[in-house]
């Protein structure tokens, strides 16, 4: 094998093993973020609406854009009444809530 390709095939292994290891760190961050919001989440319905939930989903925003992680779901025994909470990874506060109107406006 020549010098030539020796170099690229190294610049190219680099290459692989630093985006798959940034890649790696992004999820790992994101799973910690979940799993730290998904209790906050589960009291604040609890506390707040008196209904058990479960969570199905989670998006975590990246910082530059909006420190939040939204948790979807539904409530427990009520499959298609969906819901979802909006919690600040960065003080780990409820920002914002939704679900059916019965459980979020009680008349």
């Amino acid at each position: 094998m020549s010098r030539k390709w020796r170099i690229i095939l190294i610049v190219f292994a680099a290459f692989t093993l630093l985006v798959g290891g940034c890649a790696v760190i992004y999820h790992v961050e994101n799973y910690n973020i979940v799993k730290k919001a998904t209790p906050i989440g589960l009291e604040y319905f609890k506390k707040e609406y008196n209904v058990d939930v479960e969570f199905t989903d989670s998006q975590v925003f990246d910082g530059y854009v909006s420190s939040q992680v939204i948790l979807y779901g539904h409530i427990k025994g009520h499959e298609n009444e969906a819901i979802n909470i909006w919690i600040n990874y960065n003080t780990y506060e409820v920002e914002n809530v939704g679900g059916p109107e019965w459980v979020i406006h009680p008349e």
